[in-house]
């Protein structure tokens, strides 16, 4: 009788071990869905009759992709990181006279990337999370946090009229260029511009669950980003939503 209360326990034991995982890593899609690349349409080089226009078209939600990695060895909290990449295509068209239209197409040399103006940013989280609830209490299988972290957040520009008059003046253009020539000032303008870095915060809500004994965990959380540097043009609320799976031991 005792060697069996014995091996009860042991088992018991290592049911919770194991479904407890103390480090993860894995992969998610992570949507920013109330986001907007605003549009705009506005004369950028020359005038009258000769003056050329650009129409850039607005998207409504970026997709996205990431990663993570968390760490919960610390009693009463869980240190996460988290890494993702998310972008909207949306369409530039110059105007010129007599009606003529030149869609703006580019090859960033980017493997999976459309030939087309693209808004993305790279968001790089740190979270402490608080695990508020854990069921069943003895193996928690499923756990329930809340927290806050730091956030980075690296972003390109958008093509929109502003900054197509900044491309064309660095340029430095002549009056006579062609549609061509603007268009392609347009195309080195966006490449050349790279990326612009800015820091900020976010609040997190996640839930995470795991089988006993399969290192295998599935999670969802949502993330609302405030105080990050925006790109003009870009607008909305910063609510990021990651879905996704990891290898937990």
């Amino acid at each position: 009788m005792k060697s069996t209360f014995i091996n009860t326990i042991a088992l018991t034991a290592s049911a919770v071990v194991y479904s407890h995982a103390i480090f993860g890593i894995g992969g998610q899609w992570a949507p920013a869905p109330s986001l907007e690349v605003k549009a705009s349409k506005a004369e950028i080089f020359g005038s009258g009759a000769n003056a050329l226009s650009i129409d850039q078209a607005k998207v409504s939600g970026l997709q996205g992709v990431g990663v993570k990695l968390w760490v919960d060895v610390l009693p009463f909290i869980d240190i996460e990181g988290g890494s993702n990449v998310q972008f909207g295509y949306y369409d530039v068209t110059l105007l010129g006279p007599s009606d003529t239209k030149v869609p703006l197409k580019f090859d960033l040399k980017v493997p999976f990337v459309e030939g087309k103006p693209v808004f993305a940013r790279i968001v790089n989280d740190l979270t402490v999370l608080y695990p508020f609830l854990k069921f069943p209490p003895l193996v928690s299988i499923v756990k329930l946090s809340a927290g806050a972290g730091i956030t980075q957040v690296l972003s390109t520009s958008v093509l929109n009229t502003e900054f197509s008059k900044k491309a064309i003046a660095k340029a430095n253009l002549p009056s006579t260029a062609t549609m061509d020539e603007v268009s392609k000032a347009l195309t080195k303008g966006i490449i050349d511009d790279g990326l612009s870095s800015g820091m900020g915060f976010h609040l997190e809500a996640s839930a995470k669950a795991k089988i006993p004994v399969i290192p295998i965990a599935v999670f969802a959380d949502v993330k609302y980003h405030f105080l990050n540097s925006m790109p003009k043009g870009v607008d909305g609320s910063s609510m990021t939503y990651e879905l996704g799976g990891a290898l937990a031991f």
